[in-house]
C-alpha cells in the first residue's frame, strides 16, 4: 500500500527537523530521483517532480530514452509499488500512455 508520510513540507523547515517517517512511509519529496521501472523491472526513466494540484499526488517523470516528461497519478493502480531504499519504483502506466505519437505534419 502507498503510505505517504506527508504530502510536501515547507521550505523553511529544514528535512533534520521532520520526524522520520515509519518502516512503511515516505515523504513524497523522496520520489525525486527514483528509477521507474515497468512491471517487468524494464528501466522506464527517473521522478524529476511530484505535484499536487489538489486532487492527489501527480508523478513526473522524465523518460530514459529522452522526449517531454510524463505524468501520472500516484495511484496504487498505477504505482503499486515503492522501494525508497532500493531507489525505484514500479509503475503500470494507463495503456497507450508511453507510445510515442507520430509528428504531425508541417
Amino acid at each position: 500500500m502507498l503510505r505517504p508520510c506527508c504530502a510536501t513540507w515547507s521550505s523553511n523547515v529544514a528535512r533534520e527537523r521532520l520526524p522520520a517517517p515509519e518502516p512503511d512511509e515516505f515523504y513524497l519529496a523522496d520520489l525525486v530521483g527514483l528509477a521507474v521501472v515497468d512491471r517487468d523491472g524494464a528501466a522506464l526513466g527517473a521522478v524529476v517532480a511530484v505535484h499536487d494540484f489538489g486532487a492527489g499526488p501527480v508523478l513526473e517523470f522524465a523518460p530514459g530514452a529522452g522526449g517531454e516528461t510524463v505524468m501520472l497519478p500516484f495511484t496504487e493502480e498505477v504505482v503499486p509499488a515503492v522501494d525508497v531504499a532500493g531507489g525505484r519504483l514500479v509503475v503500470v502506466p494507463p495503456e497507450g500512455l508511453l507510445e510515442s505519437t507520430p509528428s504531425e505534419p508541417k
